[in-house]
């Protein structure tokens, strides 16, 4: 790994849990795939989010580099219906640059893509996570709950064409390990566990490629505390096929520039 993603890792989780705000009452209310799901935060189902949604009648806009006068990027695709995920809205630090201002279109297919991983992590992630939410504003952002406490939640997919991983390499006296596992699609992953903040807590990192993009999805510790998802949890993420789906989407129609920075990673 270069000395980019240990950047990325390390900014991602260093944001306490006391910028947050409180979280809502948590109540168990579905059963999916014949299986009690984990208690959830619901508020409203919001149709429109996971319907077939047309670029046209959204009026997206391209993002910079493309074609002004080509097809518009699509909807994120519909993995599976879920409730809406209320946002969490977090406020900047000091000398932390404003989000970014989109157009609507795009702003809207962002927020789209965000309603998307944060219903398909809801689902994926072990049952001891009881919400997930995106982080507003921030489309790579997103913080789980387990046992009352937050963590931070990084998903990465940025335009990379051409950008190979770098290398995975132990490091005993950091506490780091790191493997190497094969994906489907003759691809492969870089699976991390490493000490973040602290010597204590820890994170875990899954680092891939899809296509023209460079793929980071990581969860990080909340001050004492390591993270509640294990690189092994996080890679069985990484191995479903409807996260697959969601990478090819980005990876058509990114929801990051290329060479934009990453706020908070």
């Amino acid at each position: 790994m270069d000395d980019t993603d240990v950047m990325m890792l390390r900014r991602a989780m260093d944001r306490t849990t006391d910028e947050l705000p409180p979280l809502p009452d948590l109540t168990p209310v579905a059963v999916r795939l014949g299986r009690k799901r984990r208690a959830r935060a619901r508020i409203a189902t919001v149709g429109g989010v996971f319907g077939t949604v047309t670029a046209a009648t959204l009026g997206f806009s391209l993002l910079s580099g493309g074609d002004p006068g080509g097809a518009a990027p699509a909807a994120p695709p519909a993995v599976f219906p879920s409730a809406y995920h209320t946002p969490v809205q977090i406020r900047p630090s000091p000398g932390q640059t404003a989000p970014e201002k989109l157009p609507e279109g795009e702003r809207t297919r962002r927020e789209q893509f965000q309603q998307q991983v944060s219903a398909l992590l809801d689902e994926l992630l072990p049952a001891s996570v009881t919400d997930i939410r995106p982080v507003a504003g921030e489309v790579s952002d997103y913080r789980i709950t387990v046992d009352g406490t937050a963590f931070p939640v990084k998903l990465s997919i940025r335009p990379a064409e051409g950008e190979r991983l770098q290398g995975c390499l132990n490091s005993p006296q950091k506490k780091t390990t790191c493997e190497v596992v094969g994906l489907e699609g003759n691809r492969t992953a870089q699976v991390w566990a490493m000490p973040v903040n602290k010597t204590e807590t820890r994170g875990a990192m899954v680092v891939t490629a899809y296509g023209r993009s460079h793929v980071l999805f990581s969860v990080g510790p909340s001050e004492n505390v390591s993270a509640p998802v294990t690189p092994a949890q996080l890679l069985a993420v990484v191995r479903d096929q409807r996260f697959t789906e969601l990478l090819h989407y980005a990876d058509e129609y990114p929801v990051q520039r290329k060479g934009e920075p990453v706020k908070g990673g």
